[in-house]
């Protein structure tokens, strides 16, 4: 075998491994929610500290993901995914034995200090190792979400129906994390050395390009975001379709995302980014005013599936043009702009439930496109800023 095939079989298993690691996370997301309710009534919970428990992993992600991306450009990748993942596996699991909200949402927090150790990290080694085909590649690794967010709600029910406790739910993802943990001990992809001469963070930071991107990747996780927490709400409430219909629906949108990840990342490497985001950025508010304002169910429906298409599409196209313009420090600028992510994530679900709190329906529409028209702009200026 020639050493260019054996480069590239490493490659491969080693995306196919942060993949797979990236599924994990997304199942234990979906799990939570199939059992949240039941968790609320064994354990006790108020609704404030229900929502607490919710948000508990995120924040644990907003805390780390910066300084991961940092430390993993000065001193290599592979023990800062390791630990991710590791703390991720073990926190997970002690989730099970919580009795009260304190340790469930300590143990939720501290699970997600660990994924927020292997998001940017993950997404730095897959960029570095496939520096030609970063689009497609980070296509690919982002589609382990999709999968694992399917995956975790039938996994979840499963589970529960077998058991009948919550607490055995959180003792198979976990499960999972181990041969993650293996194949990443056994890569012999470069992702031991650092580079302690990188630009600091300041330098990269201070790049408009940088700031750009960062404010597209809050535009955009706000303008999503909603679809994966309240678009089967969205279907029974508004549109008034059935329990089991509604979750069908979006499934079909979150797979329609799926395959636009990797589409629209291929032809990020082939086109540019710059014109990616920004004729996908165009397609999500087109696809917006048509699944929010047509009447008519095949046509909204369709506007839906282009949504869930081109919205999805922009997040691994954004990053791997957050590491090429970050000039060796990959890790740094994903670092930047999973932290804008995570300041999304957590705003924005809020902002949408107080929205169906207050009983505004198709109102909800503007809490999508407006996010949606300023990413349009942003795409704009970075695509101006190429052609000069």
């Amino acid at each position: 075998m020639s050493s260019e095939s054996l480069r590239q079989r490493q490659g491969l298993l080693l995306l196919l491994t942060l993949s797979f690691g990236y599924v994990i996370y997304a199942v234990d997301r979906s799990i939570l929610s199939s059992v949240l309710s039941v968790m609320e009534t064994e354990l006790n919970l108020t609704k404030p500290e229900v929502g607490l428990l919710g948000s508990a992993q995120y924040l644990g992600v907003l805390g780390v993901v910066f300084l991961s991306g940092y430390f993993s450009d000065r001193f290599g990748r592979k023990k800062i995914i390791l630990a991710g993942v590791i703390m991720f596996t073990t926190f997970t699991w002690t989730i099970a034995i919580a009795q009260n909200f304190f340790w469930a949402f300590l143990f939720r927090f501290l699970s997600g200090i660990g994924e927020g150790l292997f998001w940017p990290v993950a997404m730095a080694a897959v960029a570095e190792t496939f520096s030609g085909r970063k689009g497609v590649s980070l296509g690919i690794f982002y589609v382990g979400f999709d999968v694992g967010s399917v995956a975790g709600l039938a996994a979840g029910a499963f589970v529960y129906t077998i058991f009948e406790s919550w607490r055995y739910t959180f003792l198979l993802t976990p499960l999972a994390g181990i041969p993650v943990i293996i194949g990443i001990l056994l890569s012999r992809n470069n992702l031991e050395t650092g580079n302690k001469m990188i630009s600091g963070a300041r330098i990269v930071i201070k790049k408009n390009e940088i700031q750009a991107v960062m404010l597209f990747a809050f535009l955009a996780t706000w303008a999503s975001v909603w679809q994966v927490v309240f678009l089967p709400y969205y279907f029974y409430k508004v549109m008034h379709f059935g329990v089991l219909p509604s979750a069908l629906l979006s499934s079909l949108v979150l797979l329609s995302g799926a395959v636009g990840k990797v589409v629209m990342g291929r032809v990020s490497d082939t086109i540019g980014r710059e014109k990616v985001l920004l004729i996908s950025s165009l397609l999500v508010v087109s696809s917006f005013l048509i699944f929010f304002f047509v009447s008519n169910f095949e046509v909204s429906f369709a506007g839906a599936l282009m949504m869930g298409f081109f919205g999805s599409s922009v997040f691994p196209v954004m990053q791997a043009l957050a590491a090429e313009y970050a000039k060796g420090a990959p890790g740094t600028s994903l670092g930047m702009t999973t932290s804008s992510q995570s300041v999304a994530t957590v705003l924005a679900p809020a902002i949408s439930g107080y929205l169906f709190y207050l009983g505004v329906g198709r109102a909800l529409a503007l809490d999508a496109i407006i996010p949606s028209a300023l990413m349009v702009c942003v795409a704009s200026f970075l695509l101006i800023r190429r052609i000069g």
